[in-house]
């Protein structure tokens, strides 16, 4: 994106990740704040804003957190965007964690499977309805859970977190209950294409969209990872899930404008193990 866009950054480097902004391909504006301290002057020359801010590691169950930022803070930044007379494209990530249900199949327009089970998912589904409500033009991704190498790659949730503990060796903790419950799954460079993908496509805007590589249990995962690491421990253990259901996303939705997903949870899982090859040698 960067080659055919002027890009304007905001981050208040609250999870210092500044590793993302070394060696950038392309030049940046980059902008050291939050987002809820940047200015009309600022945002009214955009064509888009892709909304990233947000509190994520739903473990930690940080509802006032969550609320303030993830719901309050962006409600109102909407609300700020949308008094322009020309507002920009708002892109919002949601999340598949949105559906909390026992169903075979969940599509975006089933409203009866959205039944979030967690603070962050509950906060996605009040800006979802925001965003339907008073945006102009707006685009809401329910991303599937992220796995995938880049910069700023961080390791609190499923894939990317048993790569990090099997790299060092350590035992796999899975939830007993949850082995063989299916999930969706999201790469990286699916995540990226499937915003470039939609921006090209205006006629497709003001929609909700499922998007995800596939769909895959806990068991794959870890199989995948045995695999490679033949000699890590598997432990199951009894633990609260935050999201106690298997259920298969559609993207049918998504595909029918012309998007195909090409990353493959396996290699996906092989290249991460692969960057993390040099610990614990």
């Amino acid at each position: 994106m960067a080659g055919r866009h002027n890009l304007t950054v905001v981050d208040n480097m609250a999870t210092q990740r500044y590793a993302s902004l070394l060696m950038l391909e392309e030049p940046v504006n980059f902008i050291e704040d939050s987002f809820q301290n940047i200015g009309c002057e600022i945002l009214k020359q955009q064509d888009i804003v892709i909304h990233l801010a947000a509190v994520t590691d739903a473990v930690r169950g940080d509802s006032q957190a969550i609320e303030r930022t993830n719901v309050k803070d962006t409600k109102e930044f909407i609300a700020k965007i949308n008094n322009f007379t020309n507002p920009p494209l708002f892109i919002f990530p949601s999340s598949t964690s949105v559906y909390g249900t026992a169903a075979e199949i969940v599509r975006e327009d089933d409203v009866s499977v959205l039944k979030p089970q967690s603070y962050y998912a509950r906060a996605k589904l009040i800006v979802e309805h925001a965003l339907e409500k008073t945006s102009r033009s707006y685009l809401i991704l329910r991303f599937g859970t992220i796995f995938g190498v880049s910069p700023g790659m961080r390791f609190h949730t499923a894939v990317n977190q048993f790569c990090w503990q099997a790299a060092l060796g350590q035992p796999l903790n899975v939830w007993k209950n949850n082995y063989s419950f299916k999930r969706p799954y999201l790469g990286i460079d699916d995540a990226i294409r499937s915003i470039e993908h939609l921006i090209a496509n205006k006629e497709h805007w003001n929609q909700t969209y499922n998007v995800l590589s596939t769909n895959s249990t806990c068991e794959n995962i870890v199989n995948t990872i045995i695999n490679q690491l033949p000699d890590i421990q598997v432990n199951m253990v009894d633990t609260p899930l935050l999201n106690q259901f298997s259920y298969i996303v559609s993207d049918t939705k998504i595909q029918s404008t012309g998007f195909e997903p090409n990353d493959i949870l396996r290699d996906g899982i092989r290249n991460t193990l692969s960057v993390l090859g040099s610990l614990n040698k």
